[in-house]
């Protein structure tokens, strides 16, 4: 039926379509006379932006029916990237602004039997798209209708479109079933199909390719010519590529295991057995060695781009930024996640395959640590823990193979690291070496060397009783911290141990608890060299080698540094002090004071008793530096509960009474703050 007809021209449609949509270009080119067409770049639109745009199309004219083209998954449509606005069943309720945005649409629709269209949905069920058509109606008083197509059930897509034209492409995927989503990249999504024809699971990755730059183009098309030239079992499959209306479809293998950092984040803090890890990356170093025969560079090597099967069989995926190198040049261009790039990128100099084994061994240490190898909120932080800071050693439980092993493919300078080669060789060699047994364990047994090197930590259970700490054995005990909430132990090995109170998240856990009364590593720390530890009340402190300061716990007086009173339960770099090196540290109940190579002294926290030594009584967030004009150099700090003293190279010593710095004749170590 000529629906255009049948309600006169008078009666006409609206088709409003994002630049993300499915067969975007198909649908605009089809679209029948008489319907207004508003098309918006989803990237940069807002529902305001979107609105704007439909008022002055429409003039105050009233339309029939209403059809919305959107990209979408198999729970929600994206309507815009602005504030991320989606609309799903959630959304229509909570959200106020897509509340708006619908009804302000409903009201170009004339009153009566008007009508609301989606067309090209991915809604996983028919029990999502009822539930969100029920609320549709709700909201606008209008038949609602959710097609996966441009036809759409009884042929309402012919109100819009012209259906021979768009029928055409409805058989585009025929012989694939959709599965659902599972994954979305910058310039697309990886959708599960399974090949009706052959009766198998593939992922198509679709990149819409009509708004990319041609430098982006490029990039998207780089993976298929890539995955093209590769063939090997440790390597995703590759079965071919088409396009439908400027939308790129790559097919290929679908490794069923999900991603490396899927499974080390289900690990949490339970390591992982050597023989696997090895074995893992034994099968990593053969597909990088596959690559590097044949002059590419993957250049974005990371744990969630190491797909898994089922029985833990390595492909390696994702070539989307890879580059071939057809001549001897190394590669300028600077590319990849930020956690895994060289230090040579870093620093904008030449680098080639030696970046890849890099990468591979911030790979192989996240296997053995859980942890990143170089971690920071920001991106000058992260770079200099790159180029300057020396990761932390991995855990004691895993032989010298793998410890030698790591450092070598750590090595700043990339004519030091292994080439790809060395590692399919020598590999091997380390799982002939373990024993059978997959578990992790000591590999000997005690003797009287090893309990001469062993610290042992004893804490009063009554006033009366002494009992150990239970740490792990072997354990050598650098610095230990005690507050009236927690404790914090440093080994030699920079492993930093807290237990005790944890209520304001002080244990540095990413968790809160009333109460730990075994010692465990804090995780987070593992990269980070720590040198030095700090309790507080409900609160810690710690700074690493290279002069940087994390703290975690209860934020309520200032004494976390962050610019602001609120708590944390992971520790948390001082931003502020990314600017100066910080070595010497220390807290009473609720202030810090650090002093830096350059004889600075910063305080914050607390300030009620001037412990501070800031000229007043106030509490602050943030370090603040302390007005210090003599030219004696200050050679220690130590903070009380309250208050604060500073000795300095000629033995003087410093407090400050009331709120100024005052001078005691003596070398022994006087309060600053209050005399309580």
């Amino acid at each position: 039926m000529n629906y255009n007809l049948y309600y006169g021209v008078k009666s006409n449609r609206l088709l409003i379509v994002s630049n993300r949509a499915p067969e975007f270009t198909n649908a605009v080119k089809n679209t029948l006379p008489g319907v207004f067409v508003v098309r918006y770049n989803y990237d940069t639109s807002s529902l305001d932006d979107i609105i704007s745009k439909v008022d002055d199309k429409m003039q105050h004219r009233k339309v029939k029916s209403i059809a919305i083209l959107v990209h979408s998954d198999e729970t929600q449509f994206y309507i815009c990237s602005a504030d991320d606005k989606v609309l799903n069943g959630d959304s229509i309720i909570d959200d106020p602004d897509i509340n708006y945005f619908i009804k302000s649409l409903s009201d170009y629709c004339q009153f009566g039997s008007s009508r609301l269209d989606f067309f090209n949905s991915r809604l996983a069920s028919s029990c999502v798209k009822y539930q969100l058509c029920v609320a549709l109606r709700h909201l606008t008083q209008c038949d609602v209708g959710i097609w996966d197509d441009l036809t759409g059930e009884e042929y309402y897509g012919e109100l819009y479109f012209n259906s021979t034209d768009t029928r055409s492409t409805k058989t585009a995927l025929d012989g694939y079933q959709r599965i659902r989503t599972v994954g979305k990249g910058a310039f697309g999504v990886a959708t599960l199909y399974r090949n009706t024809n052959k009766n198998n699971l593939v992922v198509i990755k679709q990149i819409n390719m009509l708004d990319m730059t041609a430098q982006e183009r490029q990039l998207a098309l780089n993976e298929a010519k890539v995955l093209s030239l590769l063939s090997h079992p440790n390597i995703i499959s590759y079965y071919g590529s088409f396009e439908i209306d400027g939308v790129l479809m790559i097919e290929m293998e679908y490794a069923d295991g999900g991603t490396l950092a899927e499974y080390l984040i289900g690990h949490k803090t339970t390591l992982l057995p050597e023989r696997q890890i090895l074995e893992m990356f034994l099968q990593m170093s053969k597909a990088i060695q596959c690559i590097h025969q044949r002059n590419i560079l993957h250049r974005d090597l990371k744990t969630t781009n190491v797909f898994l099967t089922r029985d833990r069989k390595v492909k390696l995926g994702d070539f989307g930024i890879s580059k071939i190198m057809t001549t001897k040049l190394q590669a300028l261009t600077v590319v990849g996640t930020p956690y895994y790039i060289s230090p040579e990128m870093c620093e904008g100099k030449q680098y080639d395959k030696k970046s890849d084994i890099w990468a591979l061994g911030c790979i192989l240490y996240e296997m053995t640590s859980l942890q990143r190898t170089f971690d920071a909120s920001n991106l000058p932080a992260l770079i200099h823990f790159i180029t300057k800071e020396n990761f932390a050693p991995i855990p004691l439980s895993y032989s010298s193979n793998l410890k030698r092993l790591v450092n070598d493919l750590l090595q700043k300078n990339p004519l030091r690291r292994p080439d790809a080669d060395y590692l399919v060789e020598v590999v091997p060699d380390f799982i002939e070496f373990i024993a059978d047994s997959d578990l992790i364990e000591d590999a000997f047994e005690p003797n009287s060397t090893d309990l001469q090197n062993r610290s042992v930590v004893y804490q009063f259970s009554s006033p009366t009783n002494l009992e150990p700490v239970h740490l792990p054995f072997r354990v050598q005990i650098l610095q230990l911290a005690v507050s009236q909430t927690h404790f914090i132990a440093l080994t030699s090995d920079y492993s930093v141990f807290t237990w005790g109170e944890d209520k304001h998240g002080q244990l540095g856990h990413g968790e809160e608890a009333p109460w730990k009364n075994d010692p465990q590593c804090a995780v987070a720390l593992l990269d980070k060299h720590i040198t030095q530890v700090g309790a507080g009340q409900n609160f810690s402190v710690f700074v690493s080698s290279t002069g940087l300061v994390l703290t975690t716990g209860d934020g309520k007086y200032g004494a976390l540094g962050h610019r602001d009173w609120n708590s944390v339960n992971r520790p948390k770099l001082i931003e502020f002090l990314l600017k100066v090196d910080v070595v010497k540290i220390s807290c009473g109940n609720h202030h810090v004071v650090a002093l830096t190579n350059e004889g600075q002294l910063y305080a914050w926290g607390r300030g009620n008793y001037g412990q501070l030594g800031l000229g007043n009584l106030q509490d602050c967030c943030f370090p603040i530096l302390v007005n210090w004009h003599l030219d004696e150099n200050i050679s220690s700090i130590q903070c009380g509960p309250d208050c604060t003293a500073i000795i300095t190279e000629h033995q003087n010593v410093w407090l400050a009474h009331t709120t100024v710095l005052c001078l005691l004749v003596s070398s022994v170590c006087i309060q600053v703050g209050s005399q309580k």
